[in-house]
C-alpha cells in the first residue's frame, strides 16, 4: 500500500509542477494538463499516455500531485500564494487542452506549442502564423 501524501510534499510537487506548466515544452504542457485537471477536471483532462514524455523526477514531481489532490482532497491553487492568479493564467496560456480544443489537430508548423521559435537561444518565440497561436487547428487546415 503507498504511503498517504502529506500536504506538504503535495505543496511542494503543485510548486515544481506549476514551474515546469509555464515552460513551453512537451514536459510543460504535461504538467499543465496534470495541474489543470487537478484544478478543474471537467474543462481539463489528463492524456495518461502521454506521462511517457516526462523524465523520471518530472514524472514523479506529477504523480505527488495527483495523489496529493486525492490523498488531502485539497484544490491545488489552495497550496501557493497567488494560486487563483497562477491557475487562470495557466488556464490561459494552456488554453488548446481545454476539452474544447483537444479534438483538434495539433498544428504542423509550431508542433502544437503556438508559438515558433527561430534558434536555441530564442526565449520567446513569435505566435505562430497557422494556427494563431493557439497549437491547435481544425483538420481543414491540414
Amino acid at each position: 500500500m503507498l504511503k498517504q501524501v502529506s500536504q506538504e510534499e503535495y505543496t511542494k510537487a503543485v510548486i515544481a509542477a506549476i514551474q515546469l506548466a509555464q515552460q513551453s515544452t512537451s514536459g510543460g504542457r504535461m504538467a499543465a494538463q496534470a495541474l489543470l485537471s487537478a484544478y478543474n477536471g471537467e474543462d481539463f483532462q489528463l492524456d495518461i499516455a502521454s506521462l511517457s514524455v516526462l523524465d523520471r523526477n518530472n514524472f514523479e514531481t506529477i504523480m505527488t500531485v495527483i495523489r496529493g489532490r486525492y490523498d488531502t482532497g485539497t484544490e491545488p491553487h489552495y497550496l501557493v500564494e497567488n494560486g487563483s492568479q497562477i491557475f487562470r493564467d495557466l488556464w490561459d496560456h494552456w488554453e488548446r487542452l481545454h476539452v474544447v480544443e483537444r479534438g483538434k489537430r495539433e498544428c504542423p508548423t509550431c508542433d502544437g506549442r503556438g508559438r515558433v521559435y527561430k534558434d536555441d537561444d530564442d526565449d520567446e518565440g513569435q505566435e505562430c502564423s497557422h494556427c494563431k497561436g493557439k497549437g491547435h487547428v481544425c483538420r481543414c487546415q491540414m
